[in-house]
């Protein structure tokens, strides 16, 4: 009679144990490393996976308030319409990161890496300044295409530095809905190069 009963509290123990190690390795996931010879990892810093998304956060913030300014400054009521679905696009790719963020353990960036990140990526083209307020809505919108360029080119860096949060993120999603934002405002903008 004490067999089933040691069996039952052994198999609750056991079970136990697998729930503890998955929460506890969920929350660790964003600490991954980029993978050797990664072009993320050749940014030269000490990049985790979360870093990457908080910078997803960030790029995805600066793009809904440009384009929210786009949209006060184009001309055409059409072009103004697709501005304010790119914003509205840029906050769910930014909520998208974010929800990933939100799934770790809080852990607040490192002091002296994380603006070294910034100033690499910034080097990069991924996280540059827009035009100064005032710019023609064409340079806007020079700006705003190669931000799309840019945004691609970032989030299909992943696939090669974190090919399993890759998957399971479906990154892809986000590197076609860019490329899909800057077809549109090439349409919308035919005289732009």
């Amino acid at each position: 009679m004490e067999t089933p009963y040691l069996l039952t509290t052994l198999a609750a123990a056991l079970a136990g144990g697998i729930l503890l190690f998955s929460y506890l390795r969920r929350g660790n996931a964003g600490a991954a490393v980029p993978a050797e010879g990664s072009a993320i990892r050749n940014l030269g810093v000490n990049v985790r996976l979360r870093d990457l998304f908080r910078l997803a956060v960030l790029i995805e913030e600066k793009g809904k308030d440009f384009y929210l300014k786009l949209a006060a400054r184009a001309a055409d009521p059409a072009t103004q319409k697709l501005c304010a679905w790119l914003a509205e696009e840029e906050e769910q790719h930014r909520q998208f990161a974010q929800d990933h963020l939100n799934k770790w353990r809080p852990l607040g960036t490192h002091l002296t890496e994380w603006p070294r990140l910034l100033e690499k990526v910034k080097k990069e083209g991924f996280f540059a300044d827009p035009p100064a307020d005032g710019a023609p809505e064409a340079e806007m919108a020079a700006f705003a295409i190669k931000q799309e360029i840019k945004s691609a080119e970032f989030y299909r860096l992943f696939e090669q530095a974190f090919p399993e949060a890759w998957k399971r993120s479906r990154l892809d999603r986000l590197v076609q809905e860019e490329r899909a934002h800057e077809a549109r405002l090439r349409a919308a903008y035919p005289d732009l190069k």
